[in-house]
């Protein structure tokens, strides 16, 4: 997926504090107390079954917008915006479906591509393609900067996480131009049942005006 696309789609919360990261061993290798940080992070991902949160979305351009997202792992994600953002993005179990209602305009994108595409893998493992940059530390919240191995001039993504209990509860999207988009996750479900149709999108969901299925005032 074009980064520009996954900046409109997610976001996390700027930090107002500057913090020094770890860096890895020229071998590749982390200290022990890095290493078990990034094992407890993977452990957390691939524990999780159904997810459920609201998220507010910001840029560093100024936009502002708030939305629902749901996961079902592996492979099913529904990120929705409440109004007036028209914008829509669904993984049916064989792609990703991006719908941008504005325009009328829907796209498809392999399971492979984009920066988070580790959310909807069979195993979350940070030794692969989406491989950790470095670590960072502050008042209870764990950073972790993933970037892609194989282009990491594209850009990064900062995964922020709540350590007691651990839950990720926000995220930070950096392109290759130094644009931010971030987000703060929160009212989080774990557990849930979620129905099918969440993770569907037909041409029904394109032109029907309620396809919206989040809480919204």
């Amino acid at each position: 997926m074009p980064w520009g696309i996954t900046m409109r789609l997610l976001f996390c919360l700027l930090l107002s504090f500057v913090m020094v990261p770890s860096i890895a061993h020229s071998d590749g290798g982390w200290p022990a107390g890095d290493q078990a940080d990034i094992d407890k992070v993977e452990a957390f991902l691939n524990g999780i079954d159904t997810y459920r949160a609201r998220f507010i979305q910001t840029s560093s351009g100024g936009g502002y917008s708030e939305g629902w997202l749901w996961l079902q792992r592996p492979r099913f994600l529904r990120v929705e915006y409440a109004p007036p953002n028209d914008l829509l993005l669904v993984a049916d179990g064989n792609f990703l479906i991006f719908f941008d209602r504005d325009i009328d305009q829907v796209s498809q994108f392999a399971y492979n591509t984009g920066p988070f595409r580790f959310l909807l893998s069979e195993e979350v493992d940070f030794s692969q393609d989406m491989i950790v940059n470095a670590i960072e530390r502050r008042a209870g919240l764990l950073r972790i900067k993933l970037v892609d191995e194989s282009d990491p001039g594209q850009g990064t993504v900062t995964l922020v996480f709540e350590e007691t209990p651990m839950r990720l509860v926000k995220w930070e999207v950096t392109d290759a131009e130094t644009k931010v988009t971030r987000v703060t996750l929160y009212g989080h479900s774990f557990g849930l049942p979620l129905e099918r149709k969440l993770f569907r999108f037909t041409g029904h969901d394109r032109i029907r005006r309620d396809y919206r299925y989040g809480e919204y005032e």
